[in-house]
């Protein structure tokens, strides 16, 4: 697999940095006032998982060259990563090499608008002095839509005397054509955007606490291990509970005001889908007031749908924080919050059970499709 034919070219206030990767023409696209990496960091970080999922060598065209820190820490990334899923085999990665410079001083914190992001922003507010929107990672849809977000978060950022770097890419496509699901790609994703900017501290919001930690394409062992010699990226935020996140959004009227989780839409939650209702099910039990959603529906229209493997834990921080508060008026919530927790982990166990004597299968005679390559549950998100 080559990486080859790199370039950057300006058009429209942006730049174009892109290079042909495995016959793929892969692109990033940053406001052109901001400095980009001119190695072939970025890309060898996007290409490392479809080169290990194919089993092949990596050649970066010699032209280029790739950080040694990285290329000593991409072996680590490839031990972990083997071992989590033995179909990403190790590969050879054949490249000129010189040390990474910095290119933008100061912090940067990938930035959605959902709990996460806004929750690790909002920690380190007084060192993070910009805020990184990506289309093509979790969204990929019509300009108009990403317009309409980067408005709203370009506000969102001013507020708080921050700058919003918005940065489009076709990295979403990239990894499908290798049958990669994004909840393993989007680590290295944000990884090489990262890379791109060469900000000398890049935080990427973690997603689950420390204690609940399953292999994942974002993860505290992997993230740390895109840094090069000018970049440090950083996994923050496993430490607090989604519902602690909650909390801390609630705090700020501006991120409350501004929080977005939806599956579906980046600028309006539709209170429908699943990561829509569990943080409607968090705010309703906690009180909050003038939050973007909908009315909580009616529990017995949404609490008998089946939660998402990777999901569980943020439900249950649910029940936790519904046992804590005990009020009168949330008593039938926690009550079928129980119920429904109680139901999936009766179906986890079903499941366990065809694994483990049946070798999966009554899963099979059901029809149930694989997933794609995945090291983490398999994911819930609507284009799967």
């Amino acid at each position: 697999m080559r990486i080859w034919d790199w370039e950057v070219k300006r058009q429209a206030g942006a730049l174009e940095v892109a290079a042909e990767v495995d016959g793929f023409r892969l692109w990033y696209r940053v406001p052109d006032s901001y400095p980009v990496a001119r190695s072939a960091d970025p890309f060898v970080a996007a290409a490392l998982l479809p080169a290990m999922v194919r089993g092949e060598e990596l050649e970066v065209d010699p032209a280029l060259t790739v950080s040694p820190k990285l290329l000593k820490s991409i072996f680590r990334l490839q031990e972990i990563l083997h071992c989590w899923n033995p179909a990403l085999k190790m590969v050879q990665i054949t490249a000129s090499t010189a040390c990474a410079e910095g290119l933008s001083g100061g912090s940067l914190s990938f930035f959605s608008g959902g709990v996460d992001s806004t929750y690790t922003f909002l920690k380190h507010a007084d060192e993070i002095s910009h805020l990184v929107f990506i289309h093509g990672l979790d969204f990929y849809e019509a300009s108009e839509s990403y317009r309409v977000a980067v408005e709203r978060n370009s506000r969102f950022a001013e507020t708080f005397g921050k700058t919003l770097i918005p940065v489009e890419t076709n990295h979403h496509p990239f990894g499908y054509r290798y049958g990669l699901s994004r909840h393993l790609t989007h680590g290295s994703c944000l990884g090489s955007v990262a890379l791109l900017l060469g900000f000398d501290v890049a935080y990427i919001p973690a997603s689950v606490t420390y204690n609940d930690l399953t292999p994942y394409g974002s993860h505290p062992l992997t993230d740390p291990l895109w840094s090069n010699e000018a970049v440090e990226v950083i996994e923050d935020g496993c430490e607090a509970r989604r519902t602690d996140k909650v909390i801390r959004v609630l705090a700020s009227d501006a991120a409350l005001a501004n929080l977005r989780v939806c599956f579906n839409d980046m600028n309006v939650n539709c209170g429908l889908c699943e990561k829509c209702l569990r943080t409607m099910v968090s705010l309703a039990l906690l009180g909050a007031k003038d939050a973007p959603f909908p009315p909580l529906p009616p529990l017995g229209t949404f609490m008998k749908e089946r939660v998402p493997p990777e999901a569980i834990c943020e439900w249950k921080e649910n029940l936790d924080l519904a046992m804590a508060t005990d009020a009168p008026q949330h008593r039938e919530l926690r009550d079928a919050l129980r119920k429904r927790l109680r139901r999936e982990q009766v179906r986890g166990a079903i499941r366990d059970l065809d694994q483990a004597l049946l070798d999966g299968h009554v899963r099979r005679l059901l029809g149930r499709r694989q997933p794609v390559v995945n090291i983490g549950p398999k994911p819930s998100d609507p284009e799967f």
